[in-house]
């Protein structure tokens, strides 16, 4: 049985027909799980990261930071 209250941290480079981002997401695992699934199933490409690579990420749009109940982006970087 998963722990309910068990939170994974993870880094996603998401890249769409439009937009090429970088994640910094944290939550329960079948919710991160879950919200993978939608991106590909939207038609984004997903590949894991690292932190490195989040910082290094060059952007010139706006950083957003989003929260809901389940799932944190905790930061996103868009390209």
């Amino acid at each position: 049985m998963a722990d309910e209250n068990h939170v994974q941290h993870m880094f996603l480079q998401v890249e769409s027909s439009d937009v090429v981002c970088v994640l910094n997401i944290a939550g329960h695992p079948y919710r991160l799980r879950e919200l993978i699934f939608m991106m590909i199933e939207n038609g984004c490409r997903v590949e894991q990261t690292n932190a490195e690579r989040f910082n290094t990420f060059d952007f010139d749009k706006e950083t957003v930071e989003v929260y809901d109940f389940l799932t944190s982006i905790i930061k996103a970087k868009f390209l």
